[in-house]
Formats: C-alpha cells, structure tokens, sequence
C-alpha cells in the first residue's frame, strides 16, 4: 500500500501549522529545537515522504547509485557472495560516470529512514541486494527513483530484478544425487525470516526432482536449525544417523551451513564423501583459501548476476518507461568432491 500520509498530517500530529512543518522538513526559518523535535519524530511515526527532496535531484543529473545491503554481523559469511556482485555494478555503471553508494540497512529499521538516506544520498538509483521492503521500492519508484532487486525472488513480479533460479537449481541438484544412487536423502536448512521465497523455492525445486522419480520424501527428514548452534545441528544429525534406514546424501540450503554439517559429521566419525554425500547451492564460501572444504555446488553465478543488473539500472535511466522486466540467472553444478556414487541394492 502507497503512504498517503501528507503535510497537513505531520503538522497536526506535531500541534504546528503546516507552514511550519514545511519550514522544518524544509531545514528553513528561525524554529527551536522542540518545534523541529516535534515535527521530526511526528513525520517519522507517519512515515511521511518529502517529495521536496526529489527535485532538488531530478533538476541536476545524480551521478550516485545507491546500493541497499543487509547489516546483519551474524550473516558477514555472505559479505563474500555480495562482494562479487558489488564489483560487477560497479564496474557496468561507472562506464557511464555513475558510482555506487553502500547503505547498510536492517530488517528492523524504519522504511522513512531507509528511503531518507536514500535521498540524501542524492541517488538517482537503487540496487537492493537480498533486501525486500515493498513500501519502500513503490515509494522510491513513485518519486522517479528507479529500483533493481537483485536476488530476491519475492519481488520479481513487482519490480524490475535480478534473481536466481532457485528452484531450478536445487532441482538439478537433488537429480544429481539421484543419478548417483542416493534414494535416502535429507533435506537441511536454516531459519530465514528475511527471504521466504528462498526457503520456499529451494525445497520444492528438490521435492520435485524426488517425485519424478517417486521417491516418498518423509516430513521429518526435513530439518531447520540454528545456523550458530552447533549443538542443536549435531542433535539433529545424530537423530538421522540413528534411524534404521540412515540417509545416504544430504541437501543444504547453502554450502555455509553445508560446512557446518561437515563440522558435525567428523565429530560423529561420519566422513564426506565416504560415509554420506553432501550437495548445497552456492558459492557463499571462497573456495581459493586453502582452509575453506571442498564441497560440491550449485553455484550462483553472482558476477552474472551483477553485469545484468547493472546494465538493467542504466538501461532504465535512459528509458523510465518500458514493461516490468525480471531475470533469471541459472545456477551450475561445480563438483568438488563431497559427493560419491552408490550401488543401490535392487
């Protein structure tokens, strides 16, 4: 749903006229400080939007693209995937004298803010990456702004993206299993508040590929852990192992946990591939540092997926007109090793 909250709004929830709402929003005339106090906190339990502020950017060329990622410490693994991303924007926009500005942000931070320090950022763009917040890409799309969500499906049909096939994917990663004899898999993952859609893709692209095949896939082999407790992953784990028809491979929602299932297989003297098969889309971990396990992928070509998105945003700030337009990267299978073939008994 679009803000519709106005000035009149803010000044009647601050007790002023909105002349002086307008004088304060505006940083103008002689106000003290509990007037603009007021008028600043009133407009931000609003969620008031300042068109004001759009142009004064719209009457000079911005040269800055803003860029949203997750400020999120316990998720810095992922830094790495959007590394390669970043350097692919960069380098597509600055062709064309454009430059990137990082905003960090959170889920829990307030959408007005989010989209002020888009503003004073003087963007005449935005890459989201991984972050979703519909309010705040109609706002910005409202104010002439033009938005490109990358890697997050959940918005694909409402705003110009970039994503990966998820689905697909783990489809094609769960076949690899299958080709390789495993019938007795499991299916681990990790709570994802912020990315549902991904939750959601990955597993029915890897129930599909078991129902081609008619392989009954038991609710309970599906596990969500604590990604940062290892004891409640090793808990789980060793409840699979326990049971009489032990899983032979497993699938993991990324290769981080993957290596964190590794961890807990060597504690349980259980080696990979040797004992168990081990699969997960990826590449979240840097596979050139000599200390990071070799673990066989569905990798997500994220330099692809930044060269066209960058060329997307370029594209739509010469033509702010044109239909929705959503991409799709494919994710390829990268063997490393973790995954063996077994003899299945007939």
């Amino acid at each position: 749903m679009i803000n519709t909250v106005t000035l009149k709004d803010v000044a009647r929830a601050a007790g002023v006229s909105p002349s002086t709402a307008s004088l304060v929003l505006n940083g103008k005339g002689q106000l003290s400080q509990g007037v603009r106090d007021r008028v600043y906190e009133a407009a931000r339990k609003l969620e008031y939007i300042k068109p004001v502020y759009i142009p004064s950017i719209a009457a000079k060329q911005s040269s800055h693209i803003a860029i949203l990622i997750f400020e999120d410490y316990e998720k810095a693994f992922i830094w790495n995937f959007f590394r390669r991303i970043i350097i692919q924007l960069e380098a597509i926009i600055s062709k064309e004298r454009y430059y990137p500005v990082i905003i960090p942000v959170s889920l829990e931070q307030n959408t007005y803010d989010i989209f002020e320090k888009v503003v004073l950022s003087r963007a005449g763009g935005l890459f989201s990456i991984d972050y979703g917040n519909q309010i705040l890409f109609r706002q910005l799309e409202d104010q002439g702004i033009p938005v490109v969500v990358i890697n997050n499906s959940g918005f694909q049909r409402q705003f110009y993206s970039v994503c990966v096939d998820d689905f697909h994917g783990a489809c094609e990663g769960a076949r690899y299993l299958l080709d390789f004899g495993h019938r007795q898999l499991a299916y681990l993952e990790y709570h994802r508040p912020d990315m549902p859609s991904l939750i959601h893709d990955r597993f029915i692209g890897f129930k599909k590929a078991l129902d081609e095949e008619q392989i009954i896939f038991p609710e309970e082999r599906r596990i969500a852990v604590n990604l940062y407790n290892m004891d409640e992953l090793a808990q789980a784990l060793g409840n699979l192992f326990q049971q009489k028809e032990a899983p032979t491979a497993i699938f993991a929602h990324d290769d981080f946990l993957a290596a964190h299932i590794i961890v807990a297989l060597k504690n349980m003297h259980l080696r990979i591939p040797e004992d168990v098969s081990l699969i997960a889309p990826g590449d979240t971990l840097d596979y050139d540092q000599p200390y990071i396990p070799q673990i066989t992928t569905m990798r997500i070509n994220n330099e692809l997926m930044g060269k066209l998105a960058g060329e997307m945003i370029l594209e739509r700030l010469k033509n702010q007109s044109g239909e929705l337009h959503g991409l799709k990267v494919n994710q390829q299978l990268v063997e490393r090793g973790s995954c063996r073939r077994i003899t299945r008994e007939v």
